[in-house]
């Protein structure tokens, strides 16, 4: 690793150089905390404390997946973004406080590519004065169930930082962003940073042959992204293997409860490299595990059910505790929560109408709720506050401003709760409702679960990671909604 020259020697950059995204991360915190559910982080302490940092994150979520950046890594870094997200008016506040820096890109119109000099003068001056930025190395964001190509952009920007600023400690950071459901309200996402890497050795021969050198590096982030990352072969394949996992992490169960994020990627990534070796291995045993599967997903959508609630065993005290904690709860916000409905559906689903306006992709749905609603919910509290300050004077107002906001927590709680109580209410209602075909449905998934752990045990040693850990799920707690 290249050593950091002493304070005194250290380059003479401009101003903006040192430019830190601070006063943008507490509300990126907030708006994550509202959007998510639950955020997971994986590794913070391989993030080097100093040095030049490049943060290379996969990109399938637009502007959020800058947002869970910003909320959960130890160095807040500045990002590089197109340049024409500046010609957004309601983003340009935001980039500026952001510190971020534009690129310019050949397929946008009007754009001159030639500008990226400076950008990526920029970069170096920032990397050299021990600072980090954050890129997405894919080059666009999108829907693909893998990494796409990346981009040369981020080797460049690391080895000119290095050959221009020499002594410069840098590292790339690889930072992998796995989404439950990327576009649901109060979803859980999943952070993993993965190991820094020293561009040293493609320092080397940078200066002899600097294209060969690029190459080299984006292959290694390439790999290091992919370490950090979720790659399904296909949508379908993502689906039987996701099954898969939640059947052989959950071979029973008293209650139905969440895998933690963190484990299903770890099982994850062990079926997705064991599927791939027993797909050349075995193709006929794994085609007919894999209709299995695909065949018992199919009547979980049928019946609108998870997998969780056919695997749980409901004993009744459990069942109590959780309907009892549950009412409780509603009940103690229920009054607050119908003011905060009323307050505030009208922004909600003009927020949501936005987002699901024809022509959008999925990758950017979650952005434009979260875009709308930082205009629609403010909107909404100060018009509220001005109704009462115009009815009852200065303190209605000043109550009527407080009760908004507050309000909507409560509503949002509520409303959490409701809807997974309701869910789960319906589960066991219908599994225990002696009907045939709720009998059928939990022998078909003992059937399956007996397929997989059989083909798993043929071929233990491509599933070592699972086997390492006995297949046992860490769950959240049920009723944790």
């Amino acid at each position: 690793m290249t050593r950091a020259t002493p304070a005194s020697s250290a380059p003479t950059v401009g101003r903006q150089a040192y430019a830190r995204p601070r006063l943008v991360v507490p509300l990126a915190k907030f708006l994550v905390w509202v959007f998510f559910r639950r955020v997971e982080v994986v590794g913070r302490e391989r993030v080097p404390r100093s040095g030049g940092v490049v943060f290379a994150a996969n990109h399938t979520n637009a502007l959020v997946d800058g947002a869970v950046l910003l909320a959960t890594l130890p160095r807040a870094p500045r990002f590089l973004g197109k340049s024409t997200l500046w010609q957004i008016a309601i983003l340009r506040p935001f980039l500026e406080l952001a510190a971020a820096i534009p690129v310019y890109r050949r397929q946008d119109p009007g754009v001159d590519p030639r500008r990226n000099e400076e950008t990526f003068s920029r970069c170096h001056e920032v990397l050299a004065a021990g600072g980090a930025i954050a890129i997405f190395p894919e080059g666009t964001s999108h829907s693909e169930p893998a990494l796409v190509p990346l981009k040369t952009g981020i080797s460049r920007i690391v080895l000119e930082a290095a050959a221009r600023f020499p002594g410069s400690e840098l590292h790339v950071v690889p930072v992998g962003l796995t989404f439950e459901e990327k576009n649901r309200f109060r979803s859980r996402v999943l952070v993993v940073i993965g190991e820094p890497i020293d561009p040293a050795s493609e320092l080397e021969g940078y200066r002899a042959a600097p294209r060969q050198a690029v190459q080299r590096l984006t292959e290694r982030v390439r790999e290091a992204l992919k370490s950090v990352t979720l790659n399904y072969p296909s949508w379908r394949e993502a689906r039987l293997i996701e099954r898969a996992v939640e059947l052989w992490a959950r071979p029973q169960a008293e209650l139905p409860s969440d895998l933690s994020l963190e484990r299903r990627f770890e099982l994850a990534r062990a079926f997705i490299a064991a599927y791939r070796e027993l797909a050349r291995r075995a193709p006929q045993r794994v085609a007919a595990v894999a209709a299995a599967v695909a065949a018992y997903d199919e009547l979980l959508a049928l019946y609108r059910l998870r997998d969780a609630q056919v695997a749980a065993s409901y004993p009744l005290h459990g069942v109590w505790r959780f309907v009892a904690k549950s009412l409780g709860l509603m009940l103690v916000r229920l009054p607050l929560a119908l003011l905060g409905t009323a307050i505030h559906a009208a922004p909600y689903f003009a927020a949501d109408r936005v987002a699901r306006r024809p022509g959008r992709s999925a990758d950017v749905e979650a952005t434009y709720k979260i875009l709308a609603g930082m205009i629609f919910y403010p909107l909404t509290w100060l018009l509220w506050a001005v109704l009462g300050g115009w009815l009852g004077g200065a303190w209605v107002a000043l109550a009527a401003a407080l009760v908004g906001p507050l309000s909507g927590f409560v509503a949002l709680r509520f409303h959490q709760r409701r809807e997974y109580f309701g869910r789960e209410v319906r589960a066991y209602l219908l599994l225990r409702s002696g009907k045939r075909a709720m009998a059928e449905l939990r022998q078909r998934r003992r059937a399956v679960l007996a397929q997989v752990q059989a083909l798993a045990a043929d071929y233990r040693e491509i599933l070592e990671p699972s086997w390492r850990t006995g297949g046992q799920p860490r769950a959240s707690k049920p009723g944790s909604q």
